[in-house]
């Protein structure tokens, strides 16, 4: 696994290394964005979580808002529209509530890792998951 994995080199997030020369501390600044779907309740559920998708593989059709940093590999988003999100490792990008999609690995050999926050009304699921295509 470690041969493939250095194979796909520009396919993994760089972790370490990047602190400059003389300096002690480095911020490498991965999403800055406003977002106006949050939730607007005093209170927020907030799930933080890594996940794996085999290559080839796809989640469940889902929806809910939530924000991710790829790790690894490549992603793909699909919405009733078609790919309207696509991520390769060191991306961060995030997905719609209330609009039911389903993520895939595209790649053929190099599964894709990621981390989630999702933040949602205490009243609801954090991911609201249907098990067949939603339209």
């Amino acid at each position: 696994m470690e041969a493939l994995l250095d194979s796909y080199k520009d396919l993994r997030l760089k972790l370490d290394g990047m602190v400059p020369p003389g300096n002690g501390f480095h911020r490498n600044l991965l999403f800055d964005a406003l977002y106006s779907s949050l939730p607007r309740d005093p209170q927020v559920k907030v799930q933080i979580y890594n996940a794996e998708i085999v290559p080839g593989g796809y989640t469940n059709w889902h929806n809910g808002a939530a924000f991710f940093v790829a790790l690894q590999g490549v992603f793909e988003a699909h919405f009733q529209e078609g790919v309207l999100v696509k991520a390769k490792a060191g991306d961060c990008y995030s997905e719609p509530i209330a609009k039911f999609h389903r993520g895939h690995n595209p790649h053929p050999e190099l599964p894709y890792l990621c981390i989630g926050v999702c933040f949602t009304s205490p009243d609801r699921e954090h991911v609201t998951n249907s098990i067949e295509r939603p339209w």
